[in-house]
């Protein structure tokens, strides 16, 4: 380096020879050297600016940083750059690349001075050329907002307002907003031999995971309704397949099949209000429990909601019940003469039976199916998001967050579904009352009889969970971006853990039918048939 006399300039760090990573600008100075005014070529510039110390800025006596907002902040702390393989790291003695002296070097120094805005002018008016940081000196500004507490909805709304009234008064000012932002690891190649990795900073990661975790909350609350619209409309059916001889008895008295459609849709309703006005009480108490402080106007959502729900799963079965001519609904329900087959041990028999009424029975199996599903999709997105939201911490967090509610509503869907599968075995046992009397009249014990019941209920909540299980990993395949990637065994185990889960489930609710077989009379059922 040499001065305007193409002397060698004196001070010079050796380390300034070294590989130049950016491209370093030469500034010549004016020669007004302790001079009140410059004259000649220095005409209008002012003097080479004096240093006043006025104090030291600790930066090790600044306050630690949570890990989840570590950002690289160089301002007050140097660049940290680690070697990101063996052979980088063995060369750097597995010490951190620090800055040196060398202007152009890969790590730069972090300010050493920092001085008030008023003072800016004595360094750019002191340059012998002018210029563009003359006009603008200033090339970027943190602003920091006022009550911002995290992502909340209340401080992004803070942070919006400020960001929208910045652009509305400096249009082409270019507004950044951070929130959200968390660290962010990247590995950068040096050369062929070198490859560091440092801290850099993803903005708004924060915001891109509430939203993905919004979007799997919301389809967790329509998966829960969905279950739920099952339930009802199963237990419809079962009530207008069990009300066949009433139902008759007011066709044959002359009530039309509107009347009939209004009478069951009329039933559920009530159920929809009655369900709708205890979910919103319940809903309102647990909002102010967990401190939601809109818990008032949402729990007035659930009750339009259950009405809605409970009137959309009672059409089907309502029409149903509007087919049923008079003769048609008074006469027992009997199955067509088929082919017969024997049926050689107690498992083929409850497979027989679960296939009688097939439609019931895969109604039956599909809660359990959608909440297997939910189960396997969570679990697939829960450890993408762990492992690859631009490799942040606060990914991790805002889903651990978040997982808590998330499951929640599957282990609902879970428990509605085997609801259900419970009360279609209920219905099917005392559907075939006669049938298991005539069992228990040539012999077999009751201990046979439950276990006709435990292998239906195993039948029926293997079907639906390992339809759920197979479901939710199509789902998680078709949404790509790498989501099974190295997990595809730790999603596959889950979804099959989940279907054991719900088997036993099942077999530990099917007490209550099992009891009911100790009920059976055969003599007053035989007389009765």
């Amino acid at each position: 380096m040499t001065n305007g006399d193409q002397q060698p300039f004196p001070y010079v760090p050796e380390e300034n020879q070294g590989k130049q990573y950016r491209k370093v600008t030469s500034h010549a100075s004016t020669n007004c050297i302790g001079l009140g005014s410059c004259d000649g070529v220095d005409s209008g510039r002012l003097p080479n600016p004096f240093v006043q110390l006025v104090g030291r800025y600790d930066t090790g006596r600044l306050p630690g940083f949570s890990p989840l907002s570590d950002a690289p902040l160089e301002t007050y702390q140097a660049p940290q750059v680690t070697g990101a393989d063996d052979a980088t790291r063995k060369a750097l003695h597995d010490k951190p690349l620090q800055p040196d002296r060398n202007l152009g070097g890969y790590v730069s120094q972090p300010p050493t001075m920092l001085t008030t805005m008023d003072s800016i002018t004595a360094l750019t008016k002191s340059r012998r050329v002018p210029s563009l940081q003359d006009k603008a000196p200033v090339s970027a500004i943190r602003i920091r907002v006022a009550g911002v507490t995290g992502v909340d909805t209340a401080s992004r709304a803070r942070v919006n307002a400020v960001a929208g009234a910045i652009r509305a008064a400096y249009p082409r000012l270019q507004v950044d907003v951070t929130v959200g932002s968390s660290p962010a690891p990247r590995t950068v190649a040096l050369n062929a031999s070198a490859q560091v990795t440092e801290r850099w900073v993803a903005k708004g990661v924060a915001l891109r995971i509430l939203r993905a975790v919004d979007t799997k909350s919301a389809v967790l609350f329509v998966l829960v309704l969905v279950v739920c619209a099952l339930f009802l409309g199963q237990a419809a059916l079962a009530s207008v397949r069990s009300r066949r001889t009433e139902i008759g008895t007011l066709r044959c008295l002359g009530w039309s099949g509107g009347e009939v459609l209004r009478l069951v849709l009329g039933e559920l309703v009530l159920i929809g209000l009655a369900a709708g006005a205890a979910g919103a009480v319940l809903a309102y108490v647990l909002g102010r429990m967990l401190g939601q402080p809109d818990a008032g106007g949402k729990s007035l959502l659930v009750l339009p909601v259950a009405l809605l729900l409970a009137t959309a799963a009672g059409l089907i079965p309502a029409w149903l019940a509007t087919r049923l001519g008079p003769m048609e609904a008074v006469r027992p329900p009997v199955t067509a003469v088929r082919r017969a087959r024997p049926v050689r041990s107690v498992a083929a028999l409850a497979v027989f039976n679960l296939l009688r009424v097939r439609g019931r029975t895969l109604l039956g199996a599909a809660g359990l199916a959608l909440g297997v599903a939910a189960f396997t999709v969570l679990l697939a997105l829960t450890l993408a998001f762990r492992g690859e939201v631009a490799g942040s911490l606060l990914g991790s967090a805002v889903v651990a967050q978040a997982r808590d509610a998330d499951y929640l509503s599957v282990a609902l869907s879970l428990l509605l579904g085997a609801a259900g599968a419970i009360d279609v075995l209920v219905l099917s046992q005392r559907e075939r009352a006669a049938d298991l009397a005539v069992l228990r009249a040539t012999g077999w014990t009751h201990r046979e009889l439950a276990l006709l019941t435990v292998y239906e209920g195993i039948g029926l909540a293997l079907l639906g969970g390992l339809s759920g299980a197979v479901a939710g990993l199509v789902a998680v395949v078709s949404l790509g971006q790498g989501l099974l990637h190295g997990r595809l065994l730790a999603v596959a185990g889950a979804a099959l853990l989940a279907t054991l889960a719900a088997t036993a489930l099942v077999c530990a609710a099917l007490t209550v039918p099992i009891r009911g077989l100790s009920r059976i009379a055969p003599a007053r059922l035989l007389a009765a048939d």
